[in-house]
C-alpha cells in the first residue's frame, strides 16, 4: 500500500508541477501580448486562446494535489459540528462524491477528446489547433484526482481522520513532524 500512495502522491507532485509552469508561462504570454498591444502596436491575437487551454492544463493537474493538501472547498458550517463518527462518514461521503465526479470527469474527456482526434476537430481560433491536444488535460487530471479520492477513502476508511490534510511528511497542517 506504501507504494501505491508513494506513486499516487510522485502524480500528484507531477501534475502540481505542470499546473505551476502552465500558470508561470500563461503569466508570460500574457505579459509578452500585453507590450506587444500596447506598446509596439502589434497584438498578438493567439495569445487569449493558447492561455485559455493553459488555465484548463493548471486547474485539471493541479486538483489532485488541492485534494491530497485538503485544499478543496468545503462548507464545515455543519461537520465542525459533528461528532468524530459523524466527521468520518461526511469524510467519506465528501471523498466518494469527489471520486465519482472524477471518474466520470475520466470517461468523457476521454470520449471527448478520443471524437475529436477521429473526426479532425480543430480550434476556430487563431491557432487551428488539434482540440484533442488540450482535451487530454481533463481525463489525465481527473485520473490523478480520482486516484488521490481512493487514496484518501481507503486512509478514511482505515481510520486516519486527519487524511485530507497531510503533507508529503505525513504531518497535519503542511508541516513535517518535528524529529524524535
Amino acid at each position: 500500500m506504501r507504494l501505491v500512495e508513494r506513486l499516487i502522491h510522485w502524480l500528484c507532485a507531477l501534475g502540481v508541477a505542470i499546473a505551476a509552469v502552465s500558470v508561470l508561462l500563461s503569466l508570460a504570454l500574457i505579459g509578452y501580448s500585453v507590450v506587444m498591444r500596447y506598446f509596439v502596436n502589434d497584438p498578438v491575437p493567439w495569445v487569449d486562446e493558447l492561455v485559455g487551454y493553459l488555465l484548463v492544463v493548471s486547474v485539471m493537474l493541479g486538483a489532485g494535489e488541492a485534494l491530497r493538501r485538503g485544499e478543496h472547498i468545503s462548507v464545515d458550517i455543519v461537520t465542525e459540528k459533528l461528532g468524530p463518527r459523524g466527521k468520518r462518514i461526511a469524510q467519506l461521503f465528501s471523498v466518494a462524491a469527489v471520486a465519482l465526479t472524477a471518474a466520470i470527469l475520466v470517461w468523457q474527456g476521454w470520449s471527448t477528446a478520443a471524437f475529436s482526434r477521429m473526426a479532425g476537430v480543430i480550434s476556430n481560433g487563431y491557432l487551428a489547433a488539434p482540440m484533442w491536444i488540450p482535451q487530454l488535460a481533463v481525463p489525465v487530471g481527473a485520473a490523478i484526482l480520482l486516484l488521490m479520492a481512493l487514496a484518501v477513502f481507503v486512509a478514511v476508511l482505515c481510520g486516519d481522520p486527519d487524511a485530507l490534510k497531510k503533507s508529503d511528511h505525513g504531518a497535519p497542517g503542511g508541516t513535517a513532524r518535528p524529529p524524535r
